[in-house]
C-alpha cells in the first residue's frame, strides 16, 4: 500500500533554518543536480518497502529537492583527517604593523600619499617644516665645515713636521683640533638622528639649502591604512599620523578549551573558511602557555598567507586544525545524517527514491563525518535539510498505523 505524503512538504522547510555550509579536509565527487524520480504527481510518495526498520522511499523531482533546500551528492574517497573546529577572526600582524608620529614639533608642508597605497621602506610620507630641525641642521653643517678645515690643516701640519719644517706641538695641535672637531660633528649628526631624519639625508645637507625641511619617511613597506594630517597643520611627536601594515600575512587567534588544548602544536596544518567558501591554508605560529583568566581556555595563534590580497583583517573565519594524519576515507557532510531509531541515518538515492539507510559513522573533521560502513563510493544520498525526510517519515508511519 502507497503512503501519501503531505502536499505541505516545501513549508516544513520554509519555516526552518538553512541549512549551514560544510566543508572539512575531505574532497569529494560533485554533487548532482537533483533525483529525477518516474512518479507521476509531483507530491512526495512513500511506498511499502522498508529497509532496516525504517519506512519505505521517498520519490521527490529535481524541483521539489530544490524547493525543499535539498541537493543529491556522489561519495567518494578522498583524503580525511581528524581536526579541530573553531570560530576565528582575522587580525594584522602586530610584527608588521608600524604607526608613524613626527619626532619634530612642526608644520605640515606636503603629503602625497593615500589611504590604501602601497609603500615601501623609506618613501616619503610627508614632508615637515621645523624651526627646532632647522637649528640642529645648521650647528651641525657648522661643525662639518670645522672637520672639513681641521683636516685640511692636520694633513698641511703633518707634512711640514715629516719634513723637519714644522715643530712637533704644531703637528699635535691640528691632530687635536682635528679630533674635536670629528666629536662635534658627530655629536650634530646623532642630534639629527635622534629628531628622526635618516643618516642619508642629513649627509645630503647643503649650506642654503632647505635646513627646516624634514621629511617623514615609512618605517616598513606596507599599506597605508590611515592618515591623520593636512597640510598647513602643526604636529606635535604625540601624534600618530599614519599606521602601516604589511597584509601579506594575517594572524587568527584561536580560542581552544583546556581538553584540546594538549592536542595542539606550533607547525600544525589549519584550514580556513569563510562563510562565502573562500579557503586558504595556514600554520599553528604560537600556542601561548597561560590560561585565560576569564574564560579558562588557552589561546592559538595560526598565520595565513595574503600576498594576493583576498583576506581582509576583521573577517570572520572558521578554522581547523588538522589533528591527526591524513588517510583516505569516505566522507559525508553533517547536514546528511539524521538519527533515526537512535541510529545514524542517510538517504540513498536508488531506482525506489531516496531510502533511509543506517550508517557507521567514524571520525569527524570539520563539518563532515567519515562513513566506515553503511555507504559506498559511487552511491548518490541527500544532503541539506534532510529532517524534512525524517519528519515525513514519521507522518507515513503514523497514517499507516492509522
Amino acid at each position: 500500500m502507497k503512503i501519501a505524503l503531505k502536499k505541505t512538504l516545501p513549508l516544513l522547510i520554509a519555516a526552518s533554518a538553512g541549512a549551514g555550509a560544510t566543508w572539512g579536509l575531505m574532497e569529494y565527487g560533485p554533487a548532482s543536480h537533483g533525483y529525477e524520480s518516474h512518479a507521476e504527481s509531483p507530491a512526495p510518495v512513500a511506498d511499502d518497502h522498508a529497509e532496516e526498520g525504517h519506512a519505505g522511499a521517498i520519490k521527490l523531482t529535481a524541483e521539489q529537492l530544490a524547493a525543499n533546500g535539498l541537493r543529491i551528492e556522489t561519495a567518494a574517497l578522498g583524503n580525511f583527517a581528524s581536526g579541530l573546529s573553531l570560530p576565528g577572526q582575522l587580525v594584522l600582524n602586530t610584527d608588521r604593523e608600524a604607526r608613524v608620529l613626527s619626532p619634530i614639533t612642526g608644520m605640515v608642508r606636503s603629503t602625497s600619499v593615500q589611504i590604501g597605497a602601497q609603500v615601501k621602506a623609506g618613501t616619503v610620507l610627508a614632508v615637515i617644516e621645523s624651526t627646532q630641525l632647522s637649528d640642529v641642521a645648521a650647528r651641525y653643517l657648522a661643525a662639518r665645515e670645522r672637520q672639513a678645515l681641521a683636516q685640511s690643516l692636520f694633513v698641511r701640519e703633518e707634512s711640514l713636521w715629516q719634513k723637519k719644517i714644522s715643530a712637533e706641538q704644531d703637528y699635535l695641535a691640528a691632530r687635536r683640533e682635528l679630533n674635536d672637531a670629528r666629536i662635534e660633528t658627530q655629536s650634530a649628526l646623532q642630534s639629527l638622528l635622534a629628531l628622526g631624519m635618516s643618516e642619508q639625508d642629513a649627509r645630503a645637507l647643503k649650506p642654503g639649502g632647505r635646513l627646516a625641511s624634514y621629511a617623514l619617511r615609512a618605517p616598513i613597506s606596507g599599506t597605508v591604512l590611515s592618515k591623520d594630517l593636512t597640510i598647513g597643520e602643526t604636529v606635535t611627536s604625540d601624534k600618530p599620523l599614519f599606521r602601516l601594515a604589511d597584509l601579506s600575512t594575517l594572524w587568527i587567534d584561536l580560542a581552544v578549551s583546556v581538553s584540546d588544548l594538549g592536542k595542539v602544536r606550533a607547525g600544525q596544518t589549519v584550514m580556513v573558511m569563510d562563510k562565502a567558501g573562500m579557503s586558504t591554508e595556514g600554520r599553528v605560529i604560537f600556542v601561548q602557555p597561560e590560561l585565560d583568566e576569564a574564560s579558562r581556555s588557552g589561546s592559538v595563534r595560526v598565520q595565513i598567507d595574503n600576498r594576493q590580497g583576498l583576506w581582509r583583517s576583521g573577517q570572520f573565519v572558521q578554522a581547523q586544525i588538522q589533528m591527526g594524519e591524513v588517510s583516505q576515507a569516505l566522507s559525508v557532510p553533517l547536514s546528511a545524517i539524521q538519527m533515526l531509531e537512535n541510529q545514524p541515518t542517510i538517504f540513498v538515492a536508488d531506482t525506489d527514491g531516496l531510502e533511509p539507510r543506517t550508517v557507521v559513522l567514524g571520525r569527524r573533521s570539520g563539518e563532515r563525518q567519515e562513513v566506515i560502513s553503511g555507504l559506498q563510493a559511487g552511491e548518490r544520498f541527500a544532503v541539506g535539510n534532510v529532517f524534512v525526510l525524517k519528519a515525513d517519515l514519521k507522518k507515513g508511519e503514523a497514517e499507516h498505523e492509522d
